[in-house]
């Protein structure tokens, strides 16, 4: 498999700087260990705002917090279930390629262009 560059991490600095590199031509694989976007919009920022706005709304309000509306409206809304569907076919559709793991530096997945017979990698 040839490829001109390979980002690691599809992040929000990494989804950004794949997907744009795809575009302008380059041969792109990216590697995601978990959801495509990085944590922002799946357990940090996007979440944590709404729950925020909703806690200001029921303080304001003066009422008893529930919190069941505002988790299913992250899970269903916000996250997809925590699904990033959305977000690779995004990268795929700019001409990326996703590779789901680890790098192999760390020794937790073997990198898909490592040689069968010696588990080193490299790519031509």
């Amino acid at each position: 498999m040839d490829v001109d560059v390979i980002v690691l991490g599809l992040g929000p600095g990494g989804e950004d700087a794949a997907g744009r590199l795809a575009e302008a031509g380059l041969r792109v694989a990216g590697v995601e260990a978990n959801l495509v976007g990085g944590e922002c919009p799946y357990w940090g920022c996007i979440p944590s705002k709404m729950m925020v706005t909703a806690a200001n709304e029921v303080a304001e309000g003066g009422l008893a917090p529930d919190w069941a509306p505002v988790a299913r409206r992250i899970r269903e809304e916000a996250t997809d279930f925590w699904n990033d569907k959305v977000a690779a076919d995004r990268f795929t559709a700019k001409g990326g390629l996703l590779v789901r793991g680890t790098d192999a530096s760390r020794g937790r997945t073997r990198s898909p262009w490592a040689s069968r017979s010696s588990g080193r990698g490299g790519v031509s």
